[in-house]
């Protein structure tokens, strides 16, 4: 049985909390990072999210927080400067992690040059974080409640997926909807093409298997 993936979060507040929960309800063991412990008191841990207290831009906690199975790390403070120096701090320790900083100005895609990712609050829903944290090849969709996720995913050329059925290609609890342009429906006996994007509904606890399908995170 394979590990778990692992994702850290730096930022205890409304903003790294939903997204820590997101992410364990995704099968991810998370870590976060807080400065504050008082907001770590009030939390109840448990599950698979584990709280550090202190500052994140300091070298020896992300490296305590940070494991050989960490991927992804998002920077999810209230404080622009702190995210990037976090950010920075975890691309000079571990160059092959996967950074994404909370900017607050529009401006801010400029800082795609010391972060993979930005993350803009004021024009987006936590759900924006959580698909900045997971890549740019898979992006949920607004506006969906309950269990069920839709997705706008690509068949990547290595994908298992790429050149199957959709009937042979995914797990039970999903349906290929579309092509992402919405132009056609999409049936269980199409063969799904490498490279095209289509709209994926899924049961949350089998969107995991649904991207590893279509390579998204390769």
């Amino acid at each position: 049985m394979s590990e778990r993936e692992h994702i850290v979060i730096a930022g205890g507040g409304r903003v790294g909390r939903r997204v820590a929960e997101d992410f364990e309800d995704r099968g991810y063991d998370v870590t976060v990072i807080e400065r504050d412990g008082s907001v770590i008191d009030t939390e109840t841990p448990g599950g698979n999210i584990a709280y550090l207290e202190g500052d994140a831009t300091r070298p020896s906690l992300l490296t305590e927080a940070i494991t050989d199975r960490t991927e992804r790390l998002g920077a999810l403070t209230d404080s622009q400067s702190t995210n990037l120096a976090v950010c920075m701090a975890a691309k000079q320790l571990y160059p092959e992690i996967e950074t994404v900083a909370r900017i607050e100005v529009e401006d801010g895609d400029e800082y795609t040059e010391f972060v993979d990712r930005v993350y803009f609050p004021e024009r987006a829903s936590i759900k924006a974080a959580v698909n900045a944290l997971t890549g740019s090849d898979v992006r949920t969709l607004e506006g969906v409640t309950g269990d069920l996720e839709v997705l706008d995913v690509r068949v990547n050329y290595d994908a298992p997926a790429a050149g199957m059925v959709v009937e042979d290609a995914l797990p039970e609890g999903s349906v290929v909807v579309s092509q992402a342009d919405g132009d056609v429906a999409v049936q269980h006996s199409t063969k799904l093409v490498a490279g095209r994007r289509y709209v994926v509904a899924a049961d949350r606890e089998v969107v995991d298997e649904v991207v590893r399908a279509f390579g998204a995170h390769d």
